[in-house]
């Protein structure tokens, strides 16, 4: 009865929220107390962490960090695949201003945002254990990353750098302008039977989610570019508001409401006036670990902060405790949003049974038809394949850790015990055979 009690209160002041901000604050912080139990998804193991990971594990680290932020507005995913099919046929659309800058930026990639609107449960999944597991989501992805690397799946050429880092593997573009996306079954990373085989890439490759010459740039939308990274070491992906402040850039009368030629300071910049044909700017002070350190210095841009407050502010507005949002809900809500702003959703008829349709006419005079044509080129290749579920087997080791989460919990005690860079006796590093065992 407490609990209801508390529920209703909640949802009670979910609708005061907008008028008493405090009461907004105070009922996100009440849900959470009497509800945390039942919201917080059952965690996922290592096998399964790595079964919903590897479809994007190989990607450069910066687009990781892309999907992976965007994974938590599932709801503005639809809206933004739905755009861009109303996009090829209008290019005066502009993104809604109420998006998340990562979901603008992710734009860039709309092949990408329709692998996610299409498989929903998989991006819900995805910004459900950003929120309650990032550090297993990144030491699984380093996982598969140091077995690909092993086996030659995926190494260094012109497309992309695949570097090691602190015993972390880093893949980056191997240009400052766009990103090639690999392309490769992701079953490959975890089906113990599949035959390994080197990647390959898309053939479209995409602008930089953060260069001013790309398609949607976020700046444009949310009044300041949107970046994101992932930092390894400390197992975090960051993303959001970023300080350019000594970044100069050349324009060439690029404003379009005012004249103007010469260095202009990147903050000073109104991307919403601005023809990005005209800008020159020096690439060189757009390197990843400046955005990174950049971002990094605001404490608002960790998304592991902002996927729990996201996951608290839905549990209290829409849902109440114990209730998680399924696809139907999202695809619902969007379609009456849709409806909302007119167009061909409001008129839509329901589907009714043809009870009086005529029957078919005989076909006994038409010609058989052709056969399929098998040389018929592949169409275009779509990214990350629907991902399946490895079988369960328990192993007669009992729960066995893979590789690189046993060395991640071995480092931290090392360090716990005096080692490594918290000073302490030399120690001699044990070399591991990079994979270690699956559990089965």
């Amino acid at each position: 009865m407490l609990k209801a009690g508390a529920a209703a209160l909640a949802l009670l002041l979910a609708g005061l929220g907008s008028a008493h901000p405090v009461l907004a604050q105070e009922q996100v912080a009440a849900a959470d107390a009497s509800g945390a139990a039942m919201t917080s998804p059952e965690p996922l193991g290592a096998d399964e962490m790595e079964v919903l990971v590897a479809r994007i594990a190989l990607y450069p680290d910066e687009l990781i960090a892309v999907i992976t932020a965007a994974a938590l507005y599932p709801l503005e995913i639809v809206e933004a695949a739905r755009f861009l099919d109303r996009y090829a046929k209008d290019k005066s659309l502009k993104p809604k201003e109420s998006w998340d800058g990562s979901v603008v930026s992710l734009l860039n990639y709309p092949d990408i945002v329709k692998m996610m609107s299409d498989d929903l449960e998989w991006t819900q999944a995805l910004g459900d254990a950003i929120a309650y597991q990032q550090k297993d989501v990144l030491v699984a992805i380093q996982q598969l990353r140091d077995e690909a690397v092993a086996k030659g799946v995926i190494k260094t050429d012109d497309k992309i750098q695949v570097v090691k880092e602190n015993d972390n593997v880093v893949i980056k573009s191997a240009s400052s302008e766009v990103i090639y996306v690999p392309q490769y079954p992701p079953q490959m990373l975890y089906e113990p039977d599949y035959v390994w085989e080197p990647i390959r890439y898309y053939p479209d490759p995409y602008p930089y989610y953060w260069y001013p010459g790309a398609t949607f740039f976020a700046g444009a939308v949310t009044g300041a570019i949107w970046a994101a990274a992932v930092d390894w070491d400390d197992w975090g992906v960051w993303g959001g508001r970023w300080d350019g402040g000594d970044i100069d850039i050349d324009c060439n009368n690029c404003f379009n409401n005012r004249d103007f030629n010469g260095k202009v300071n990147f903050n000073d910049v109104d991307w919403r006036n601005v023809d990005r044909d005209k800008i020159n700017i020096d690439r060189n002070q757009f390197n990843q670990n400046n955005i990174k350190n950049r971002i990094e210095k605001n404490g608002d841009n960790a998304i592991r902060d902002r996927a729990k407050d996201i996951k608290k502010r839905d549990h209290v507005a829409n849902r109440g405790p114990g209730k998680a949002a399924g696809t139907r809900d999202i695809r619902k809500s969007t379609l009456d949003g849709l409806k909302g702003q007119g167009g061909q959703a409001t008129n839509r008829p329901a589907n009714k049974s043809n009870i009086n349709r005529p029957a078919a006419k005989p076909t006994a005079n038409r010609p058989a038809a052709k056969p399929a044509n098998v040389s018929r080129p592949a169409g275009k290749p779509k990214p990350a394949t629907r991902v399946d579920n490895r079988p369960k087997k328990p192993s007669g080791l009992g729960n066995v850790d893979r590789g690189k989460a046993t060395r991640v919990s071995s480092n931290r005690g090392h360090k716990s015990m005096g080692g490594g860079s918290r000073g302490g006796g030399a120690h001699k590093q044990i070399r591991r055979p990079s994979g270690g065992g699956r559990r089965r």
